[in-house]
């Protein structure tokens, strides 16, 4: 979803999902301070995905506090791109992995700066940094 198309859910919302307005104008908000920290320049879909992220993982931590955040995760996890799962990061890390000359660990800079070329946010980079270190071994 696009910053327009944001806009224009909200507004649809407003009167019918009140907490979803709510929600996606916090979000626009966040995205729009993110866009003005950087370079005062107008807000992008990088910013409303950034701002998802942690907008997502600060009500998790309110979950995780005893706190009621209805349905604000459904909302956000919209706006997030589903990641692969690990069967599928290992089969991309394979093959990557195949590719060099030898298996060194010098070379998981080499893999990872792939990885977050490709598949910045289709991949848990944690969990691919592991396996990546535990191939070159």
């Amino acid at each position: 979803m696009n910053i327009k198309e944001l806009r224009k859910t909200m507004m649809l919302s407003k009167k019918t999902d009140p907490e979803k307005s709510t929600v996606l104008a916090m979000l626009l908000d966040a995205a729009q301070k993110l866009a003005k920290a950087d370079g005062n320049r107008e807000t992008n879909e990088n910013d409303l995905l950034a701002a998802a992220k942690r907008e997502l993982k600060m009500a998790h931590q309110s979950i995780d506090a005893g706190i009621d955040v209805g349905n604000t995760v459904e909302i956000l996890q919209i706006f997030i791109p589903e990641t692969k799962g690990v069967e599928e990061t290992k089969a991309i890390i394979d093959a990557l992995i195949a590719e060099l000359p030898e298996k060194n660990p010098k070379l998981m800079g080499k893999i990872m700066g792939k990885l977050k070329k490709e598949y910045g946010d289709e991949m848990d980079m944690g969990i691919a940094s592991q396996m990546v270190k535990e191939a070159l071994i």
